[in-house]
């Protein structure tokens, strides 16, 4: 089993809803518990390199599975919007979220920080 990570937003044209992968749908954020099999249908469609390429969408396996004890760092702003958008993804704190937001003026990086604290709020998470 595997986690999908599906970032709409960053694919061509951006979009906020589902995407489709002929009878596969994936919505926006953390698609959990996603078979073997399924996933080797994605990996094999005409799509899906082009939706890797621009970051669109990531394949979590089992043993790379999101730390919650791991240590967050303290400001965003020495990293690239790449790296931090891979660091606010692996945040489940809202607290610390809230805090790199405050302190953030980059807004690719702002609305992933919103849509994070968003997905954790939900119970998206």
């Amino acid at each position: 089993m595997a986690t999908i990570i599906l970032r709409p937003e960053k694919s061509f044209p951006p979009r906020n809803s589902v995407v489709c992968f002929d009878t596969f749908t994936l919505k926006p954020g953390s698609n959990l518990n996603i078979s073997d099999e399924a996933v080797e249908r994605l990996r094999s469609h005409p799509d899906f390199p082009q939706y890797e390429r621009w970051g669109a969408i990531e394949i979590i396996s089992p043993k790379t599975e999101i730390n919650p004890n791991a240590p967050q760092p303290s400001e965003l702003s020495t990293m690239n919007v790449d790296e931090a958008e891979k660091v606010i993804e692996n945040c489940p704190d809202i607290t610390k979220l809230e805090g790199w937001l405050v302190n953030e003026s980059r807004i690719t990086v702002r609305r992933a920080i919103n849509r994070r604290v968003t997905a954790i709020k939900g119970g998206n998470e």
